[in-house]
């Protein structure tokens, strides 16, 4: 990207929460933070800090169920520095067991936000509900036993394990020298050797009624997430659930925004989200809503999907949200954190790496037939899965689940 003021590097790898033991549960994310916490160069937290925003530049991380994300952004003429930063924290961390012990308290903290934000909890729930007893249902940040139990030899047997070059990608984006950061890439990495790969344990989809889980709570405002199994990656129907997905519920002009916030009044906040893993996937709503309206915020919301199972979308409904796509993704473009995000992903999970403007392209062949062909494939009664966080009790799931059906 010639033109751009920054450079992002990242680095993907192939592991997550799914492929931990449930004794262990958390240990993905937890070593996240350690990666963060020193190395033989620096050997500090705020060495590690210092080392990118004293030039400027921003460094996060990210885990999930099936890989872990390190990154940052400086700007062009520090290209070589960020990743050689990302470098030494994957080749070099110490992994004290002081800065151990510190960070349980700190990942415990940040689990106890979570559990007390029903935003971001409803979906662990959610998740938990669709595959339930499962590792794919389990919550990312796993739980304060398993996050008390992490051991130092614990973290050094998963990178051992996890950690290696077949499933790990490197990405960049933004203003650089190409031959100068593939010798980097080299140097830095060249000389890890690949190892057996770990492995998930798959999850069948044997659902055959609807379910509801209440997390009861006393708050003024209802949350619940709403999901349904769906498509894995590099399924032929991506474009098509892209698209579903944007109709329905990502924006302010989808659906789920106009009928069931503006029309009715019903909640604050709703939209669409999607997940995908190598097997299976999740299309879910989420809402914040008025708890004496939830019933007809359900029935609203399952009405919206069973219509979309029932009529055709619009011709001119299609188009506008394959222009919005379009238009998104060309302003997205713009930004190396989303470039090298799009790479990067693809190259982890990715059959072939699709340039945005084919992937405009698949979006452009996508007819209003194949929307209501894969609302009906997912949209099913005995599919549905509701996460409920309010101030509700046991009494009122059957209730929830008349609305459901």
């Amino acid at each position: 990207m010639p033109d751009s003021h920054g450079v992002t590097a990242g680095i993907f790898v192939g592991t997550g929460s799914r492929y931990e033991n449930s004794g262990h549960a958390g240990i993905s994310h937890f070593l996240e933070h350690m990666f963060f916490k020193g190395t033989k160069k620096r050997p500090t937290p705020a060495d590690i800090s210092r080392s990118i925003e004293a030039i400027g530049g921003h460094a996060n991380a990210a885990t999930s169920q099936d890989y872990t994300f390190f990154y940052n952004q400086v700007p062009p003429s520090h290209a070589r520095t960020a990743l050689e930063v990302l470098s030494d924290m994957i080749n070099n961390s110490l992994f004290e067991r002081d800065a151990i012990t510190r960070e349980k308290l700190v990942v415990l903290e940040e689990l106890n936000m979570y559990l007390d934000t029903p935003s971001r909890y409803v979906y662990d729930i959610l998740m938990n509900l669709t595959w339930p007893r499962t590792d794919l249902g389990r919550d990312v940040i796993g739980a304060q036993s398993s996050i008390n139990a992490i051991q130092r030899q614990d973290i050094l047997d998963y990178i051992n394990a996890n950690y290696q070059p077949q499933n790990t990608v490197v990405s960049v984006a933004g203003k650089f020298s190409r031959a100068a950061i593939l010798k980097d890439i080299d140097k830095y990495f060249g000389s890890a050797e690949n190892k057996k790969l770990p492995v998930f344990k798959k999850v069948r989809d044997t659902q055959t009624r609807a379910r509801v889980h209440i997390h009861t709570k006393k708050t003024d405002q209802v949350h619940l997430a709403l999901g349904v199994p769906s498509l894995p990656y590099n399924h032929k129907d991506e474009p098509a659930l892209t698209l579903l997905d944007t109709i329905l519920g990502s924006n302010m002009s989808s659906r789920l925004f106009l009928n069931i916030r503006e029309r009715q009044g019903l909640c604050y906040s709703i939209h669409s989200f999607v997940e995908k893993f190598a097997e299976t996937g999740l299309f879910g709503i989420a809402a914040g809503l008025n708890t004496a309206k939830i019933n007809e915020a359900i029935r609203s919301i399952v009405g919206e999907l069973v219509k979309l199972t029932k009529e055709k979308v619009s011709s001119s409904e299609l188009d506008n949200a394959k222009e919005y796509l379009k238009g998104n993704l060309y302003l997205q473009m713009d930004s190396t954190d989303y470039m090298a995000i799009w790479y990067g992903g693809q190259g982890l999970f990715g059959k072939n790496i699709k340039t945005p403007e084919r992937k405009i392209d698949e979006l452009s062949r996508v007819k209003e037939n194949d929307i209501i062909r894969l609302a009906g494939k997912l949209f099913r009664k005995e599919k549905f899965n509701l996460a409920v966080i309010g101030p509700f009790g046991e009494k009122d799931e059957k209730r929830f689940l008349k609305l459901l059906n």
